[in-house]
């Protein structure tokens, strides 16, 4: 079965059936709690439109134009093995890579995201102010939307099991069967699941009980935070449109593993606002210029510590 077929029968999985979504109106404390029953929740109008909007375009012109971008294509095609061509799924990057002239997308949402309520809600998670973006996880992604068989993954077996959440920031509008987004297994297992040889949990995991299943919608500013456990997956619907996201990891300071920090920002608060306190990378790190930004520098301290490694 595909993601076309799937909703095409089961369209209430586009519904919020698990009460997931939430909006600033609600505590942070009572967002972390459903976010611990489930392993995923939704940050209703999280981020300004107008940043996303930006920063899109800014990313759109990256893919057209850049070298890095083809680069980052052709290593798509490697990843997925689908025999279509290296453009045919579009391409991961690190989220320095792409630029736009001397602009850093990436850098402007994640500022963004450091001035937003949603901070608060990973602070609550996290249980800590004290808190690491782990940059070598972070992903901007540019898709597009090519049919998908059904099946599903998580992070603690594909990505790093010692990072405990992921931050899934669309930077335009999501409407399944229209657009690639993200779906979701609910509850999370709270343990890593059995897989096939390629990562996969696999499609009867996720098709054993459509109630578990959801497909949101996304507004241009929502995003969703699941866990390490949370079994999820990419929609694909064959529509050929372009998706243009940016997915952000991170831990708690103190649980940071060394072999994590190249490179890696720090956030506390400062009078009581998050911010950038420390930048780590090693030396020659093509990270440099995006950690120099002018977009992280303000959300940084005045006397933010720059750590080589």
């Amino acid at each position: 079965m595909n993601f076309k077929e799937l909703v095409e029968g089961h369209p209430e999985i586009m519904r919020d059936r698990h009460a997931l979504s939430f909006s600033e109106q609600r505590s942070p404390a009572e967002i972390a709690a459903a976010f611990a029953r489930s392993g995923v929740v939704m940050l209703k109008g999280a981020l300004a439109p107008e940043t996303l909007a930006t920063c899109a375009e800014a990313f759109r012109r990256f893919v057209l134009h850049s070298s890095e971008a083809k680069d980052g294509l052709a290593r798509a095609g490697q990843r997925l093995q689908t025999g279509d061509d290296e453009t045919g799924a579009g391409s991961w990057h690190s989220p320095w890579a792409v630029r736009d002239h001397d602009r850093f997308p990436a850098a402007v949402i994640i500022s963004a995201l450091l001035k937003s309520w949603t901070w608060d809600v990973v602070e609550e998670i996290c249980g800590s102010s004290h808190l690491a973006i782990v940059l070598k996880f972070c992903t901007a992604r540019h898709g597009i939307d090519r049919p998908l068989g059904v099946g599903a993954h998580q992070d603690a077996k594909v990505v790093a099991p010692d990072l405990p959440l992921s931050i899934w920031i669309p930077l335009h509008q999501i409407v399944p069967r229209l657009n690639s987004g993200l779906g979701f297994v609910v509850p999370d297992p709270g343990r890593v699941l059995p897989t096939l040889p390629h990562n996969d949990v696999g499609p009867e995991y996720v098709l054993e009980d459509p109630a578990r299943l959801w497909i949101p919608p996304y507004a241009t500013g929502d995003l969703t935070i699941h866990s390490k456990f949370a079994p999820h997956f990419t929609t694909g619907y064959g529509t050929l449109s372009d998706r243009f996201s940016l997915e952000i990891r991170a831990t708690p300071r103190s649980a940071l593993p060394s072999r994590h920090e190249d490179p890696a920002i720090c956030v506390s608060r400062r009078n009581g606002i998050p911010t950038i306190v420390e930048a780590r990378s090693s030396a020659g790190s093509a990270a440099q210029r995006f950690l120099d930004s002018a977009e992280l520098g303000r959300s940084a301290s005045k006397d933010l510590r720059k750590v080589r490694i």
